[in-house]
């Protein structure tokens, strides 16, 4: 996604001004790998309807992305904040676990704390946009397109995750080092 020109000079006057907006950055498809997991698991592509085929302690036992150390060395400086979805209730024990999972996750993997992570439905990561104290943007990492789309609609600045290399790129063209 391209940015006009205005908004990349408005948010990297925002980084110079203040302290860095928030960076929110996802985990599964980002610095979780949900989908070898699932595919390994259940033999096949997965879909809604395959919650209660999979282990109650599902997220705890997702392996990193392959590149996952390369973007949380990048981003770690920045002090990011963990913006994960989890399965809406109902979806059996993966549900009622998955965000203590996902705390236990980041703590075992990248030794990050629980204070810092945010697992919410996925439709509620647009709220995070803007940073409520003083109305700037945030910034968003995620692998799902339609999370970056509503993030920038709320006022937010997203990037589309394909790789380690390419959100670190796109970081830097915004401002980051």
């Amino acid at each position: 996604m391209r940015y006009d020109t205005d908004t990349l000079r408005d948010f990297r006057i925002k980084l110079m001004e203040f302290d860095n907006p928030t960076i929110y950055c996802d985990m599964d498809g980002v610095l979780a790998d949900f989908i070898s997991f699932t595919d390994k698991i259940l033999g096949t592509k997965f879909k809604d309807e395959h919650w209660s085929k999979l282990p109650d302690d599902l997220f705890y036992q997702l392996s990193p992305m392959p590149d996952a150390h390369q973007l949380w060395s990048f981003i770690s400086k920045h002090d990011p904040r963990i913006l994960t979805a989890h399965p809406r209730p109902g979806r059996g024990p993966i549900s009622n676990r998955a965000s203590d999972d996902k705390k236990r996750w980041m703590l075992k993997h990248f030794k990050w704390p629980a204070s810092k992570i945010y697992p919410v439905l996925r439709k509620d990561k647009k709220q995070f946009a803007k940073d409520g104290r003083d109305g700037r943007p945030n910034l968003l990492i995620d692998d799902y397109v339609g999370n970056c789309v509503e993030f920038r609609n709320r006022g937010g600045i997203a990037v589309v995750h394909t790789s380690a290399s390419n959100t670190i790129k796109e970081l830097k063209k915004i401002g980051y080092k």
